[in-house]
This record gives structure tokens, C-alpha cells and sequence, in this order.
């Protein structure tokens, strides 16, 4: 009987520090077309117009949100008195295959503090484990362009700690020079992770967990069958005038 217990102890705690990701078979297909980063022209919505401004770095906006209640809901943690100064910074790396790892930061001044939350999404492939699903894909599987009625998006996971962040680019403006300089605007939608004692497993991010607390997955990010998330997720805010160029690093 001690050694069918102690069995039964590992089995579980196999399951738990893996998560609910489990099992052999891959996630979803993809159902919208590859696009690799070269093909993706100077002004993907077809709109040639002058237009748009960014800051010193190029990759930070100001940012603004739907409402103070929807920044008290992202920044649970810490309830909100008046945060000023707000914005939102992207920093994003071509891992392959038009596949893009890296950074959002969403940045405020509150109660004389400035308060940055950072999101991130790996370069790395997920480890392989014959007990888990999507063995080998890339992190930023799902960080791509996409084609919706003829015109062109970008929706991208990443998370932190606290719960998962999808930034989409639903527009791209051409600044009307001879580089063809352009600059995206959009929008950022967040879900917060439930209190839980679970940890997250240390062997997929959130948007690769299928059940349980940590599970962050959105079908339009994953099949690009939409522009906007939903499956939970909620409209923080908007941002325009990030550089193009300078946010994807190219």
C-alpha cells in the first residue's frame, strides 16, 4: 500500500509542476496564411497618407487607457490613485519565419512612483516532453502578421507574473518620405491570472497551458481567424505612432 501511495504522490506531482498543457497531440492549426517579414509591404492597409508621430526611441507611445477602472482591473495588485504619464513601450526581434519574440512594457507615474509592468515573449523553442503538447514550436509562435478582407494586422502573446498581454497593430501609416518611414497604432488587451497556489509550469508559457489558472490562450491570436481577442480578454487601452522600423527592429 506504501508503494501504491507513493506512486500515486508522483503522479501527481509530475501533473502539477507540468500543468495542464498535457498530452502528445499539437495545438490548433494556423488557419491564416504565412507571412514572412519581407512581404509584408511599406503600408499593409493599402493607405498611403501622411500622418503619425513617436517619440525619442521610437518604440514608446503615449498610451491611453479605456478608463481608470480598466487600470485599476490590469493593476490589481497596487489600486490606482492617479496615474500620469502613461505609455507604452515595444521592442520586438525577428526570431524566424516572420515569428517575433520580445518585449511590451506598460509604463505610469503614480503616488510619486514610476511603475513599469514588462511582458515578454521568448526566442526560445518549448522543451520536449512526450507528456506535453506542442514540443519544439517556438515561444512566438503565434507573433505574427496576418491577412483579414485584404488588409494586414499584427497580434502578438506575452505575459508576466500576474497574467497575459496581446498587443494588436490594426493600422500602419505610411510618413510620406522616400524610406517609406512608416508608424502602427493599436491596441493592448490583458487577462489577469486568478489567485491560485499553483505555480506555472516552468515549461510553456501561458498561451501553450490549455487548462487550469495559467491558461491565456485566445483562438484570434492563435488561428489569426480575428483581429481582436476575446475568450476572457479586455480592451486596456490604445496607443499611435510607434516606428515601424523601430519597433521590429528592421
Amino acid at each position: 500500500m506504501k508503494t501504491l501511495n507513493l506512486k500515486l504522490a508522483l503522479i501527481l506531482a509530475t501533473v502539477a509542476v507540468f500543468g495542464a498543457g498535457c498530452g502528445s497531440s499539437s495545438s490548433d492549426n494556423v488557419t491564416a496564411p504565412i507571412i514572412n517579414t519581407g512581404d509584408v509591404p511599406v503600408s499593409p492597409d493599402g493607405v498611403y497618407t501622411s500622418g503619425g508621430s513617436y517619440t525619442a526611441d521610437q518604440k514608446t507611445a503615449v498610451f491611453t487607457p479605456v478608463s481608470l477602472e480598466m487600470m485599476n482591473n490590469y493593476a490589481y495588485l497596487h489600486p490606482l490613485n492617479d496615474p500620469k504619464d502613461i505609455a507604452v513601450t515595444i521592442d520586438l526581434q525577428e526570431v524566424k519565419n516572420g515569428r517575433y519574440a520580445g518585449s511590451v512594457k506598460i509604463s505610469y507615474t503614480d503616488n510619486g512612483q514610476r511603475i513599469v509592468g514588462t511582458f515578454k515573449a521568448g526566442r526560445h523553442q518549448n522543451d520536449n516532453f512526450s507528456s506535453l503538447r506542442d514540443n519544439d514550436k517556438l515561444d512566438a509562435e503565434f507573433n505574427r502578421w496576418f491577412i483579414i478582407n485584404g488588409k494586414y494586422y499584427f497580434s502578438a502573446y506575452f505575459q508576466d507574473a500576474y497574467g497575459g498581454l496581446i498587443v494588436v497593430f490594426d493600422n500602419y501609416v505610411n510618413q510620406g518620405d522616400a524610406q517609406g518611414t512608416g508608424v502602427v497604432s493599436g491596441a493592448v488587451y490583458f487577462r489577469n491570472f486568478p489567485q491560485s497556489y499553483a505555480t506555472q509550469s516552468p515549461y510553456r508559457s501561458c498561451w501553450y497551458i490549455y487548462d487550469g489558472p495559467y491558461d491565456c490562450r485566445a483562438e484570434a491570436v492563435t488561428k489569426k481567424n480575428a483581429i481582436y481577442p476575446a475568450n476572457g480578454y479586455r480592451k486596456l487601452g490604445t496607443f499611435s505612432g510607434l516606428s515601424k522600423a523601430a519597433v521590429f527592429n528592421n
